[in-house]
This record gives C-alpha cells, sequence and structure tokens, in this order.
C-alpha cells in the first residue's frame, strides 16, 4: 500500500545495527575525551590538572535539572501537539485556514519575545516557568507538523474499519490514530529535543534577559552553567560542562531515539 508523504521532510530514519551504533558511541565518547584533554592543555597550560574551581556535586544537579526541564517541556509540547494536530486536519476546511497560521506561528522566532516571557514570569515568581515555557515552544512545532504529516498517511481503509466497529473519540485515538503516526511522532520528538538543546543555553541564561539581572538569578542547569563559567574564565568547568552535554545527547540518542526508531519501523504501513 502506498504511503502519501506530507511534509516528508519531517520523516527520516538512520537506524544501524546494534553494533555500529556500540560503535560510534565509544568513537563519540573517546573523542570527547580527547578534545577535553586537547583543550585543556590549551586553555589551562600552566596548571591543567587543577580541578579547584570544579564542583562535581553541582554539575550532576545541573545535568539532572537541564534533562528534568527538557523532559517536563516535551511532555508538555506532546499534550498539546496531539489535539493541535488533530483539529488542524480535522477537515480540508480547518486545515486551508489553520496551515498557513500554524507555518507563520512556527516560523516566527521564540527568542524576539523571550525577553517579555522571562519578565512575566519573573512577576509571577515562576522562574523555572520561563525555561520551560520557551523549550516547551521550542519543541511544539517540530512534533505538530510531524503528526501532521502522520495523519494525512493513514490509509482510508484503517479509517472506515474504526467507524464500521465503532471506535470514537479516545478509543479512536488509542487504537487506531496514534498507532498510525507513531513513527512521526518519533521523529517529531526527536527533532524536538534537538531543538531543546539548541535553545538550552540562551533559555537557562535568564540574566541577560532581566533588568540589571545577574548570573545569580539563573537558574542552575548545564546552559547557565556554561555561560557562567565562560564569563567567569572557569575554563575547566565550561569544558566539562560542554563535554557532559555532549555525552548526555549521545547516550540519549542512543538508549532512547535508537531504540524508538527501531521500535517505530513495526508501525509504519507499506
Amino acid at each position: 500500500m502506498a504511503v502519501r508523504h506530507y511534509h516528508h521532510h519531517y520523516h527520516f530514519s538512520y537506524l544501524t545495527s546494534k553494533k555500529r551504533h556500540f560503535t560510534s558511541l565509544v568513537i563519540v565518547i573517546a573523542a570527547i575525551t580527547v578534545i577535553l584533554v586537547f583543550l585543556l592543555k590549551i586553555l589551562t597550560p600552566q596548571s591543567p590538572l587543577d580541578v579547584k574551581e570544579l564542583s562535581y556535586p553541582d554539575i550532576l544537579l545541573a545535568s539532572f535539572n537541564t534533562l528534568f526541564r527538557l523532559l517536563i517541556s516535551y511532555v508538555f509540547a506532546l499534550i498539546v501537539a496531539i489535539p493541535l494536530a488533530l483539529f488542524i486536519t480535522r477537515s480540508p476546511r480547518t486545515e486551508r485556514f489553520m496551515l498557513p497560521i500554524s507555518d507563520i506561528l512556527q516560523s516566527v522566532p521564540i527568542l524576539a519575545f523571550f525577553p517579555v516571557i522571562v519578565l512575566a514570569f519573573i512577576k509571577l515568581h515562576l522562574i523555572e516557568g520561563a525555561v520551560i515555557f520557551i523549550l516547551f515552544m521550542a519543541m511544539l512545532w517540530n512534533l505538530v507538523f510531524s503528526m501532521i504529516g502522520g495523519l494525512k498517511t493513514i490509509p482510508e481503509d484503517i479509517l472506515n474499519a474504526s467507524t464500521i466497529f465503532g471506535l470514537k473519540g479516545l478509543k479512536k485515538l488509542w487504537y487506531i490514530t496514534i498507532p498510525s503516526i507513531f513513527p512521526y511522532i518519533v521523529t517529531g520528538s526527536l527533532l524536538a529535543w534537538a531543538q531543546g538543546w539548541s535553545l538550552l543555553i540562551v533559555a537557562e541564561a535568564l540574566h541577560s534577559y532581566i533588568p540589571g539581572g545577574t548570573m545569580s538569578q539563573d537558574p542552575l542547569g548545564l546552559g547557565s552553567l556554561l555561560v557562567d563559567a565562560f564569563y567567569q574564565g572557569q575554563n575547566i568547568v565550561f569544558l566539562v560542562s560542554l563535554a557532559v552535554m555532549i555525552l548526555l545527547i549521545t547516550l540519549i540518542n542512543f538508549f532512547v531515539w535508537q531504540k524508538l526508531l527501531h521500535l517505530a519501523e513495526r508501525y509504519k504501513f507499506d
């Protein structure tokens, strides 16, 4: 059965064998180690092993905070994206009206509104809310457009079968819609997390957007740790934080996204 593609550039796969991907994981970790040691020697030639400025508990806590913010933002984005994609594709008329609006909204750089967002959340005493909101907005449209593409590929006979068996509402969503678009959800999620990582440093370095703000106002995370360490000349903290971030991205890719991409292969329509 042929599959029609919609926004096909949102649907991709780079599946590899476990052996090859494990090899890639080892190579990436080794490369990170080599680059870190090399940069340490360049930036701290006098005492490259002086790690007095390095606080391992802070880096561990920053890593946890960052992953938690990304996860919460992703969950909110997923919860909003599913009904939004369903609404946009509910009828040709709705689609013709909503798709151009969605295209415009996803094209508007969210960072343009970031200072206003930060000030609004500060007024509400919700600093964490500002970070999560900006990450949520960064992730949302990748999920929405991927799901729209998936919804357009569901074969008519599958939809007709759901009508014949009387599947409606949440039952249809759970047993028909979500399994049918699962590969697109995985692809959109992968893109959403990549976008979240890209904006993380800006999202956590809030002091830049607060009038008279200081680094002490930044919520602790890998992004804010990178920015603060750079401005304070803490080269070792900066490099180790960067290495930890790259390592986390690599491990999540290996243990989460590759597993989900393999699983999604079972749900594709041939």
